[in-house]
């Protein structure tokens, strides 16, 4: 009996487990074996019979996508299809709290390469979620988006299986907001099966308790129980604390930085998370003058981006305000 050869690895390989698991993938994306239960309905759908009367989804072989290129070359296809890209038609003001290098423009991602086909839906639906950061603002939020700063609704909306997809989260937060956080109650715990690799914190210049009349940078101790809240987050593996000041703060930023390579983060797992050892990663950029303490709040606090209004701050506030950022790096203590 002839043995049988090594399976074509552009072949799509359908194995119902009573329709409740999603397929497993021989040329999928790098999912083996097959993820946890998609919701009923989808799962039902996906499994429904093709013309030719095989179960499951077409393997779409006709395509050139499934058919001729090898999966890694249609995974980076996948890849750039679905990571989130600035949405030109929804700007933010230059003058705005909101705006810095990275956020001049609400970002967007374009899904409809998921209602493609059945075949593609499945090798991508986690792509959305896991490629991109999932950013919040806890306080003076930009004018588009939804849920912008309700994290509990906006990962209670998404299924478990999303949910266990994220990778990266980003906070906007003033310090009293950072310094009011304490570990969940059980009524109030993360979302069911919401996985946080990493986290990202950032401190703006204006997110500075007193920052209108100057006053010295204050930053709590982690143990101070805004730690709690940060040894909850569900899978964390990573944590980024980004501070920002202006010039002249620049030497007090500098020890703000020194004393937190020190700080230690308990996680509920029994770990902890502990400075990485690399030196704080340094930028720089020029902000609106409008920026300035105490802030022309007439200016910041616009919601919608109005071409005429931005012409006049353009002409009225010079882009001179020299913004200090340094970022720190805290991950898992290696076990020894």
């Amino acid at each position: 009996m002839a043995e049988k050869g090594p399976a074509d690895p552009r072949k799509f390989n359908y194995k119902p487990r009573n329709h409740n698991y999603a397929p497993v993938y021989v040329a999928g994306f790098g999912i083996a074996p097959a993820p946890p239960p998609l919701p009923p309905l989808s799962t039902k759908i996906l499994a429904r019979t093709v013309g030719n009367g095989k179960s499951g989804p077409h393997d779409q072989l006709q395509s050139s996508l499934f058919g001729t290129l090898f999966p890694e070359l249609r995974n980076l296809i996948f890849i750039y299809a679905l990571t989130e890209y600035d949405d030109h038609s929804r700007p933010y003001s230059k003058h705005s709290y909101h705006y810095r290098p990275g956020f001049e423009y609400a970002k967007k991602i374009s899904t409809n390469l998921l209602c493609t086909c059945r075949r593609i839906y499945l090798e991508t639906h986690l792509l959305p979620v896991s490629l991109n950061e999932h950013v919040f603002h806890m306080h003076r939020p930009p004018p588009y988006g939804k849920h912008v700063s309700d994290y509990d609704t906006y990962f209670v909306q998404m299924s478990r299986l999303h949910r266990s997809a994220v990778q990266s989260v980003r906070f906007f937060t003033p310090m009293r907001w950072l310094h009011s956080r304490r570990a969940p109650k059980d009524s109030a715990r993360w979302a069911d099966g919401l996985v946080v690799p990493k986290l990202i914190i950032t401190i703006r210049h204006f997110d500075w308790q007193l920052w209108v009349r100057r006053q010295e940078l204050r930053i709590g101790e982690p143990d101070n129980k805004w730690g709690e809240w940060i040894g909850s987050v569900p899978g964390l593996q990573e944590l980024q604390l980004e501070l920002e000041t202006l010039e002249a703060k620049k030497e007090e930023l500098e020890d703000r930085v020194k004393a937190a390579r020190q700080w230690t983060f308990p996680l509920e797992n029994g770990s902890c998370l502990v400075h990485d050892g690399a030196p704080a990663v340094q930028s720089t950029w020029l902000g609106s003058a409008a920026l300035t303490p105490p802030g022309v709040r007439r200016v910041l606090s616009g919601r919608a981006f109005d071409p005429v209004l931005e012409d006049q701050y353009d002409a009225s506030y010079a882009f001179d305000l020299k913004l200090h950022v340094r970022r720190i790096t805290f991950i898992v203590k290696p076990v020894v």
